[in-house]
């Protein structure tokens, strides 16, 4: 039965086909998760969880997975969001506008047709979003049901529109006529669930204020988008702050001998990071004796906390 409702959808909507097309389609912009693209993943997030049904609130909000789930590469553990859910995630390391695409969201839709949608957010200093031009010419005559089929080349910018493993990506480049919003300097990545509901009521609505028809209702503990990964294709590297007004000294220093700090405000929060990502975390105090904390010689970053504000600094330890 499953089969002939693809048939039937893909038949009834070839007329109006718009956007890129499934995975395996000529045109499919979809990205592989192994995608040699991808030079990091999210991995510092929160989430607001979304109703089981914006139109019964009485059922509670969905409870399914962590946001931790959707750290790193895609995997079998995800995240739920429900009806009008929220994951926000920031990067240390910013983002940039590079040649393509950005970045790509990952959700874990089974196949290229039982596809639940959310809207793909930026900004550059974790107050102001903005929204990536959502498009949806999905028909609102007929509520898609719970487990009903939607055709990709009806969505344009909108994160799952592709199936598990395959990231939706986005452009940066389309939104830079944002004036408040640096495309090279992207801080944050916001995806907000799409309520598939077309009753007015309670609906989402795509750029151009259609309102946007997905499975719905989805009144479960795991209902709603699932995301489970962000992937980032072009970023930043992080960025070397050193202030005159700090003192971290003898730099280089010997694997046996002293680091100093001297401020005239307090130095929290303090780790060394080195090349291979290994965190060491340090005492607040004045001064360090480098062997009880870093296990080996070599290039360092350190980080620490100055007035509110994260500051990264070079440091050899020989």
């Amino acid at each position: 039965m499953k089969t002939l409702f693809k048939t039937l959808l893909l038949i009834g909507s070839t007329a109006f086909a718009q956007f890129a097309p499934i995975v395996g389609d000529e045109g499919c912009i979809a990205i592989p998760m192994d995608s040699p693209l991808f030079v990091a993943w999210a991995d510092n997030g929160s989430v607001e969880r979304g109703w089981m049904n914006s139109a019964d609130t009485t059922l509670g909000k969905v409870d399914f997975g962590l946001i931790e789930d959707c750290y790193g590469a895609p995997n079998p553990a995800i995240l739920s969001l429900g009806d009008g859910g929220i994951a926000s995630f920031e990067f240390q390391n910013q983002l940039y506008n590079g040649e393509g695409f950005d970045f790509a969201v990952f959700e874990n839709a089974f196949d290229n047709y039982f596809l639940e949608l959310a809207f793909v957010e930026v900004s550059s200093n974790g107050l102001d979003f903005f929204r990536f031009d959502a498009q949806s010419l999905t028909s609102t005559e007929n509520q898609i049901s719970t487990f009903g089929l939607l055709d990709t080349k009806h969505i344009h910018n909108l994160a799952g529109k592709y199936p598990g493993q395959w990231g939706t990506p986005f452009d940066l480049s389309e939104l830079e006529i944002h004036a408040d919003l640096n495309i090279n300097a992207i801080s944050h990545i916001r995806i907000v669930d799409v309520v598939g509901s077309i009753d007015p009521l309670y609906a989402s609505v795509d750029a151009n204020n259609r309102i946007i028809n997905d499975p719905w209702p989805t009144d479960f503990y795991m209902g709603g988008f699932d995301l489970d990964a962000i992937g980032i294709i072009h970023q930043n590297q992080l960025e070397i702050e050193e202030l005159p007004e700090v003192l971290i000294y003898p730099n280089p220093v010997s694997k046996s001998g002293i680091l100093k700090f001297q401020s005239n405000h307090p130095i929290t929060n303090r780790k060394l990071i080195d090349a291979l990502g290994n965190v060491f975390f340090l005492p607040e105090i004045t001064e360090i004796r480098i062997s009880d904390y870093c296990s080996h010689k070599g290039l360092y970053i350190l980080e620490y906390e100055l007035l509110g504000r994260l500051y990264h600094q070079k440091i050899l330890v020989r």
